[in-house]
């Protein structure tokens, strides 16, 4: 790639800005247990309806999601899809994945968006969960729409999502693996 289309690619970029939205939890346990017991979690099991944003119906996945590279489709539960990628994974530390190929009215919006997931532990022995979701537009018209719909509807099932593994975790009560594939 040449420095001028590297200078445009910024330029388009600094246009339309990412936009980010993030949740974050704080539990008494260990950075290698919350690591262990949420990078292979099951969608379907922490993502339900909320509004007009669908639950997660199953992953094409055969095996738990875990090691970079890995590549599943998530299907929801009125028939569409997203393809997910997991980029890196640190052991008890955090992982990123990047989501794409939306088949929803996403795919007119947003490119992809970049996930990440941060496991700090804390001095009081407490340890603090964040994840975040990068929204990358299209455009400005969907850079505008991400902002104020999108965003604010998003980070009610994070917070669920992400309240659901805590309480299982500090419980002691583990969701078991079922693991369904595909979309049926």
């Amino acid at each position: 790639m040449t420095s001028a289309q590297i200078q445009a690619q910024d330029k388009k970029q600094k246009k339309y800005p990412k936009l980010t939205v993030s949740v974050d939890v704080k539990s008494k346990l260990s950075p290698q247990q919350t690591f262990e017991y949420i990078v292979p979690m099951d969608l379907e099991h922490i993502f339900e309806r909320y509004k007009n944003i669908p639950a997660v119906d199953s992953t094409s996945n055969k095996e738990p999601w875990y090691q970079p590279g890995m590549t599943r489709t998530v299907y929801f539960d009125d028939g569409t899809s997203s393809e997910e990628t997991l980029l890196t994974v640190t052991p008890h530390v955090g992982f990123t994945y990047k989501v794409n190929g939306f088949t929803n009215s996403l795919k007119g919006l947003i490119k992809q968006i970049n996930g990440s997931w941060i496991f700090k532990e804390l001095d009081n022995k407490m340890i603090r969960i964040k994840w975040t979701y990068e929204f990358v537009p299209k455009n400005f018209f969907a850079r505008f729409l991400i902002n104020l719909i999108v965003k604010k509807r998003v980070k009610t099932p994070m917070t669920n999502a992400l309240n659901i593994m805590k309480t299982e975790l500090e419980s002691g009560e583990l969701y078991q693996y079922k693991r369904r594939i595909g979309n049926w």
